[in-house]
């Protein structure tokens, strides 16, 4: 199935640059097929704690998915591979004054188990979870949660110790993650009609990447995890940003992707198209923490269900920090108004995406889209406008005619390049 049928009645797809975010964000998230691999497997796990053997059995009330999981917003955790970090909390059945040491023990000995078992060389204890890795780049961190029954529901304890420091204590903190996700839900509703475009094209792209394998071709339902907020898809295309830009930062600590789902829920529903609600949160983002660093002060993001948990504990850990954020937020508007602007042509398009969200994502996208667009011109149908460079995707069907202007990738005059370079 083409383009015109999987963008029929989008008004946020209109623009070449929208369809290619979408792509690019449906290359980076987890397909259907590791959506329910990541079920299946913390399904798993729930019934592992269980056995008659297990220090946890009788303990584990149930597991669930809390971040990005939670929202829909996983994105690939390295720029290069399809590795996802999935976040699930582990609500034990626990007294809350045993120490964080024991209990993050008591998980990872639940869990890894014996030599021979089944996680035993998977197993990985951190600071506040214990990671299960497997073989295709998945890893599942599990964080142990002890209920605190007197405040809102699903209110927990969660514990803090660095596994190498055995002689200095840990500690606790409260957190309601359920409470944040079904908040940010709740905050960034569906436009459904371009929700559904969304989805199918997500389909039909996992659809063609599980025929270029030559593995089976039937996409896993996964109950309309696909159809998703313009403020979901922002969300991941904003975190692999701050991926790209911090992949070889190895003494900074990453903006936190929670910090980044509350302030792009704070800054939701005012917008038509996906670039245009791209744009509009990198300059939220921006305009919230630069307020903060005018002050002086460290920015403070808290969780509008249980505000003693904060989202910003551990980054920024000084102004330098922040700033170094800052710039980059500032660097994306500059790049993503231009491309808005509809001053490039589609060579200086992948050049700025591949610098906005890495070379792998954005070349598979425009090996797809270039080759869409080679379909038409053998078919006859022209997709440039006499006498200029423009890419006329409405003329060829690509996308639907939106009232107005006719939808275009360059004008017809462009002097420069966005890197300055006059065009030849």
């Amino acid at each position: 199935m083409g383009l015109i049928e999987r963008l029929h009645g989008s008004p946020a797809l209109q623009e070449p640059i929208d369809i290619l975010l979408a792509d690019i964000a449906i290359r980076v998230q987890l397909t259907a097929t590791d959506y329910g691999k990541a079920v299946s497997r913390y399904e798993t796990i729930n019934e592992w704690l269980e056995r008659e053997d297990s220090p946890l059995r009788g303990r584990v009330r149930l597991l669930y998915a809390q971040g990005s999981m939670a929202i829909g917003a996983t994105i690939a955790s390295k720029l290069r591979t399809d590795e996802f970090d999935i976040d699930i909390i582990v609500e034990l059945d626990l007294p809350s004054r045993l120490d964080a040491e024991t209990i993050l023990n008591l998980l990872f000995a639940a869990i890894r188990s014996k030599p021979g078992s089944r996680y035993y060389g998977m197993t990985t204890r951190r600071n506040r979870c214990v990671t299960v890795s497997y073989a295709d780049g998945m890893h599942l961190d599990l964080t142990p949660a002890v209920l605190v029954p007197e405040l809102e529901p699903k209110t927990s304890w969660i514990f803090h110790h660095k596994p190498e420091t055995r002689h200095e204590p840990g500690y606790q903190l409260l957190a309601n993650p359920h409470g944040f996700s079904e908040w940010f839900k709740a905050m960034t509703p569906l436009d459904h009609v371009f929700a559904e475009a969304f989805a199918k094209r997500a389909f039909d792209a996992e659809r063609i990447r599980l025929i270029e394998k030559a593995e089976a071709v039937s996409v896993p339902p996964r109950e309309g995890a696909d159809r998703k907020s313009k403020a979901v898809i922002t969300l991941q295309l904003l975190k692999r940003a701050r991926n790209v830009r911090y992949d070889n930062r190895r003494n900074h600590r990453r903006p936190p992707s929670v910090m980044m789902a509350k302030l792009i829920a704070d800054g939701a529903n005012g917008t038509i198209s996906l670039s245009e609600e791209v744009l509009h949160q990198a300059r939220h983002l921006h305009g919230v923490i630069e307020a903060a660093h005018r002050q002086g002060q460290l920015l403070s993001v808290v969780n509008p269900r249980c505000d003693r948990d904060c989202f910003t504990d551990r980054w920024p850990g000084s102004l330098a920090e922040q700033k170094l954020f800052l710039d980059d937020l500032a660097d994306f508007m500059r790049k993503m108004a231009y491309l808005r602007g509809g001053e490039c042509d589609l060579d200086e398009i992948q050049a700025i995406l591949t610098d906005l969200f890495g070379e792998n994502p954005t070349g598979a996208v425009f090996k797809s889209f270039n080759e869409e667009l080679g379909q038409h011109i053998r078919a006859g149908r022209s997709v440039y406008r006499p006498g200029s460079s423009n890419l006329d995707l409405a003329k060829t069907g690509l996308v639907l005619p939106a009232a107005g202007p006719a939808v275009t990738c360059t004008p017809t005059t462009p002097k420069h390049t966005f890197y300055g370079r006059p065009r030849g």
